[in-house]
């Protein structure tokens, strides 16, 4: 039997044999085993003329985010839940990783939701693999861009409905040691190259809003990314769990006469 081929890195080659481009499934977490191949992602990022990742990174935290970010009319999350049950969700998840949602509180659940995953991962790196890679297509002058903007991106988000957001964290509350297992097991999965696995693995963490959150998202980020493609040779960084599936963004760019051609995956030592 042929052996799976295990890899989050892919040149793409168009049909007519000109300039490649890159796609890299990335983790969005500061942990060592997201950069033991970063001096590879450089070279190739040095080599494209475009660096796209999910969203414009510049624009995270702005105002505009911000605004897109919040509950509905100005609505709390202290305020839709009863007094004792926000007190033990905001106080068990201050001890597992020390971020307050208190600090947080008109922002969407799913937002806290990722919040809190990003921290109960060990931050060996000042910042995430994406943000790495952004900065550094940036010192090399590239150009920058989304592929996603951050109002398309908001929406997104918004279409999940607030009831199945607000179940979500509270489940984390409850099963937050769980929840750091998993997070453990997809750092060992995506060192692994295996990004079938971990389309899987999200797919099923995301349960229902899989339409929302993944297929709908790589139908429109294949299509920019096609279009930034049209004249320009484009490093592209998502989520990995973006890549994998029939649905995947892989799949998508065979359909649209790319061929991803894997690139050597080299597994972190020890």
């Amino acid at each position: 039997m042929k052996k799976k081929k295990r890899t989050l890195l892919w040149q793409l080659e168009k049909e007519d044999g000109s300039q490649a481009s890159y796609l890299l499934g990335t983790i969005h977490a500061k942990c060592d085993e997201a950069f033991f191949q970063i001096n590879d992602y450089c070279a190739l990022i040095e080599k494209a003329q475009v660096f796209a990742a999910e969203i414009n990174l510049d624009e995270m935290g702005s105002s505009d985010f911000i605004q897109h970010a919040l509950l509905p009319d100005y609505r709390t999350l202290s305020g839709i839940l009863p007094p004792k049950k926000y007190a033990k969700l905001r106080n068990v998840i201050r001890k597992a990783c020390g971020q307050d949602i208190g600090l947080y509180d008109r922002f969407l659940p799913i937002l806290l939701v990722n919040l809190v995953h990003d921290n109960l991962l060990p931050a060996d790196q000042p910042y995430s693999l994406d943000r790495y890679l952004w900065d550094y297509a940036i010192r090399m002058n590239k150009l920058t861009t989304g592929l996603e903007t951050v109002e398309q991106q908001a929406l997104v988000l918004h279409k999940i409905p607030l009831e199945d957001q607000i179940k979500d964290l509270l489940y984390l509350g409850k099963h937050i040691g769980k929840e750091r297992r998993e997070l453990f097991k997809m750092v060992d999965i995506y060192a692994s190259g295996d990004y079938q696995a971990l389309f899987k693995a999200a797919k099923k963490h995301v349960g229902g809003a899989r339409k929302i959150l993944l297929y709908d998202r790589n139908i429109f980020m294949v299509a920019r990314l096609l279009e930034l493609m049209e004249n320009n040779s484009v490093f592209c960084a998502v989520g990995a769990a973006h890549l994998g599936g029939q649905n995947g963004m892989l799949r998508l760019l065979k359909k649209a006469g790319i061929k991803p051609q894997p690139l050597e995956w080299k597994e972190p030592k020890g």
